[in-house]
């Protein structure tokens, strides 16, 4: 077994019961080809960095997991038939992460930031 690392982007016009669903589909994709799915991690709304298919905006996912080649074809081959993935990419990894990537530490810094923010309002409010 080799270990991959796999990121797609999905449609920006997606609620999130199908991109729920979307997910788990790849994910038991993955498993159904006796893949072991070390890592992922869900980056959210991010702009692209040019238009692609008319979208300027996409969901990101990134799936780090072990497996065969086979694996990786058939991953790709459904990527390519779903009209919602609008790009993906695989490559061999090194590592599994033992860390979130810059990426998702922005993304857990922002949303941090956020609540303090509210809080802090709600406090002022209450006063």
């Amino acid at each position: 077994m080799q270990l991959y690392e796999t990121i797609y982007i999905v449609k920006q016009d997606l609620d999130n019961k199908a991109l729920k669903d979307l997910e788990e589909k790849y994910e038991n994709l993955l498993k159904l080809n006796k893949a072991i799915i070390e890592y992922k991690e869900n980056w959210g709304l991010r702009n692209l960095a040019y238009k692609i298919q008319n979208y300027k905006k996409g969901y990101y996912y990134m799936i780090v997991f072990n497996g065969e080649k086979e694996t990786v074809s058939e991953l790709e081959r459904n990527f390519r038939i779903d009209e919602n993935i609008i790009r993906f990419l695989t490559s061999k990894a090194d590592s599994i992460p033992s860390e979130p990537t810059p990426i998702m530490k922005y993304k857990i810094e922002k949303e941090n930031a956020e609540n303090y923010a509210n809080e802090v309002s709600l406090e002022t409010s209450e006063s």
